[in-house]
């Protein structure tokens, strides 16, 4: 079974890794084509630092999943908030007052589902690999941020 486990990621991975040059290969530069090579790439990630079973792995990623949907749909709801915050200056005090409470509240509504979940991560594995997402969490959003800076970099 482990054998079978380690050819299985081996082969996600390689896959994975190739995915890119398969679609602009195809011409294609479908959007969501893209974003769904960045998901696949995501999940290998994530799957190769927390070291999940295939089990494990799909039991795991729709409660993800579900996770990122209900976190969208928060921003989504205060997404006007954040339009709004970048106009301060033609904002009166009362507004502005307003629109920082909501943003403190939305900051509560995000760890109130992240604690949710974070029980529902427990039920699903153990709390090592529970501690190896937070951790892959950060790790994977210092790389974005450091290819996005890379990006902003070669733009100038």
């Amino acid at each position: 079974m482990k054998n079978l486990t380690k050819k299985n990621y081996l082969t996600l991975l390689i896959l994975i890794a190739f995915m890119p040059f398969i679609s602009l290969s195809q011409g294609s530069t479908n959007k969501n084509q893209i974003k769904e090579n960045r998901e696949a790439t995501k999940i290998a990630y994530f799957t190769n630092k927390m070291k999940l079973t295939v089990e494990e792995s799909q039991n795991f990623w729709p409660v993800v999943n579900e996770m990122q949907q209900e976190l969208k749909a928060l921003r989504s709801k205060n997404k006007d908030l954040f339009k709004r915050t970048n106009e301060k200056s033609e904002i009166n005090d009362e507004e502005l007052e307003k629109m920082m409470d909501t943003r403190m509240q939305m900051g509560l509504d995000q760890m109130k589902i992240k604690i949710k979940y974070h029980g529902k991560f427990k039920e699903i594995l153990p709390i090592k690999k529970v501690a190896k997402y937070y951790e892959a969490t950060k790790s994977y959003k210092k790389i974005k941020e450091a290819k996005r800076a890379k990006r902003i970099d070669n733009k100038n």
